[in-house]
């Protein structure tokens, strides 16, 4: 089966991480760890996930690609749920307020985005998951995209999830 109509989003995604944490759609993937949420889009910039591509790939070895892109961001984000206690709360405030991705098109400023130790740590936990569990992971591939392509066909708009990067 491809995709069950009446499970929307949210409803996969929570089986996926186990229902550790709240899951909704935003205009961003994003963890909020006040209050234990995982947020998730349908619309990632293409730039951001080349340069993440990158990344992956030269810092760990792994290949990003149009098939996993959906799963590996949620992985960062349920990430950043496991390794929250590695950092003071004064290194979170301060790394946010950093964070913020707002220049995509700039491959430094991107490169400097995924190295602060947050984002970096939240990266390792996602690409440790994955090739742990590679089979079950390109289950859940699979389910999420056809998950993107339902979404595409009922609200009649092109995912860039689904774009080539």
């Amino acid at each position: 089966m491809c995709y069950n109509k009446s499970m929307k989003m949210e409803k996969w995604i929570n089986k996926f991480i186990g229902g550790v944490c709240s899951v909704y759609e935003a205009n961003m993937f994003c963890f909020m760890p006040d209050d234990e949420v995982i947020t998730f889009t349908y619309d990632e910039p293409t730039e951001a996930n080349s340069e993440w591509k990158k990344f992956l790939k030269e810092s760990f070895n792994f290949d990003l690609t149009n098939e996993n892109v959906f799963t590996m961001s949620i992985l960062h984000e349920l990430g950043h749920h496991y390794t929250v206690d590695l950092f003071t709360d004064e290194e979170w405030t301060e790394q946010a307020t950093e964070k913020a991705l707002e220049n995509v098109a700039d491959s430094e400023y991107c490169q400097a985005y995924f190295n602060l130790p947050i984002e970096k740590k939240a990266t390792e936990y996602a690409v440790s998951a994955y090739k742990q569990n590679e089979t079950a992971m390109r289950k859940w591939n699979h389910r999420f995209n056809c998950a993107i392509r339902h979404y595409e066909k009922t609200h009649k708009i092109k995912s860039s999830l689904l774009t080539k990067f």
